[in-house]
């Protein structure tokens, strides 16, 4: 064998003897040295501490606000306007003088009527005192006694006509509309004077017929104005039969007009209180869609370990939403729940901010 093959063969038995060696050490260190695990960090999440509450589901109805009470006066007889006392928009009382109505010849018909019946009454006296003493026959008794109650219905007609040449005010309000002027001359049952009574309104509303048997006179109503008004009323009516195209029942909420302002005309949205139920406020950055489309939220149970529960819409609130579905005692996700899973232990932090004693405050 010649030099250079030796040679080869030294170096490559002084490798295999130094890999060898170095494989030992890492050996003996891997028995030597301990293993050590990395420690997992749990998850903090922000947390609402919540209590049912009983909760009003509301149906919002698009309705509009009504005088509660609204007349056109007519003459009751036929006559000239002699007189109008009030102007257009004069705030008056009841029984106050709107219109006055010529008397003209109805005062001498007067005086004539009661010289009628002075005169059927005595006929009918003087008739009687012959009655007695045989000299009367009994028919002419029940003449007399038919022109005593002609002349009494006439007398009792020409009063009837001079009382409404005076036309007055049935209620309280304010004069919308003077539809004659002085000097017109009407006629029986023509319109003359609206009428309108502006302190005691209505806004009126037609609710869906599957809401309308949860309704109930006296209930509290909120009541948004076309102009971002909110003003509240009393349910005052619900009508027991339903619209025949519509199938929906009209409503009629009670509003206090007081001031006199002048709403009757306006838009206005009813929130109507239909049901009530046991739910929890939460704000609305907790909720979630399920792969079903459905609501859900994310809680803690007792071992603080993540649930995910299904829940359901009862109304929308100031910044926030009432929902049903949940226990009456809830430990909420708050701040966190993207970033956890279901059945994942965490740590929970109560959130300062959304807590329970603000949570509380919401509901005064």
């Amino acid at each position: 064998m010649n030099r250079s093959v030796l040679s080869a063969l030294v170096v490559v038995a002084g490798l295999s003897v130094w890999m060898f060696s170095g494989m030992d050490s890492q050996a003996e260190d891997a028995v030597t040295k301990p293993v050590t695990t990395q420690s997992v960090e749990t998850m903090k999440v922000q947390v609402i501490h919540s209590t049912a509450q009983p909760v009003q589901r509301l149906v919002s109805v698009q309705g509009q606000v009504e005088a509660s009470r609204m007349v056109k006066l007519k003459a009751e007889i036929d006559g000239r306007v002699e007189t109008l006392p009030v102007a257009e928009g004069a705030r008056v009382t009841a029984g106050t003088q709107l219109i006055q109505l010529a008397e003209e010849y109805r005062p001498a018909q007067l005086a004539e009527a009661k010289a009628r019946l002075r005169k059927a009454q005595s006929d009918l006296d003087a008739g009687r005192k012959l009655q007695k003493k045989g000299l009367q026959a009994e028919n002419r008794i029940v003449e007399y006694q038919a022109a005593v109650e002609s002349a009494r219905a006439q007398l009792a007609q020409i009063r009837y006509q001079l009382a409404h040449t005076r036309i007055e005010a049935p209620f309280a309000g304010v004069v919308n509309r003077r539809i004659v002027e002085q000097g017109d001359f009407v006629e029986r049952g023509h319109e003359v004077i609206e009428l309108v009574d502006d302190e005691q309104l209505i806004v009126t509303g037609q609710v869906p017929q599957h809401y309308a048997s949860g309704l109930n006179a006296g209930q509290s109503v909120g009541i948004k104005l076309v102009n971002g008004e909110k003003l509240s009323g009393t349910l005052k009516f619900v009508s027991a039969t339903a619209d025949a195209e519509t199938r929906s029942f009209r409503v009629e909420v009670a509003l206090d007009n007081t001031k006199h302002r002048r709403l009757i005309g306006l838009s206005a949205t009813l929130q109507l209180p239909v049901a009530e139920l046991s739910g929890h406020w939460v704000p609305g950055s907790v909720l979630g869609l399920s792969t079903d489309g459905l609501l859900q939220v994310k809680t803690l149970d007792a071992h603080d370990r993540v649930e995910i529960r299904t829940v359901e819409l009862i109304r929308a609130d100031r910044d926030g939403f009432w929902v049903s579905g949940l226990p009456k005692g809830v430990v909420l996700v708050s701040v966190g729940q993207h970033f956890v899973g279901k059945g994942e232990q965490v740590d929970p932090i109560l959130n300062e901010q959304n807590g329970e004693a603000q949570f509380h405050a919401r509901l005064d």
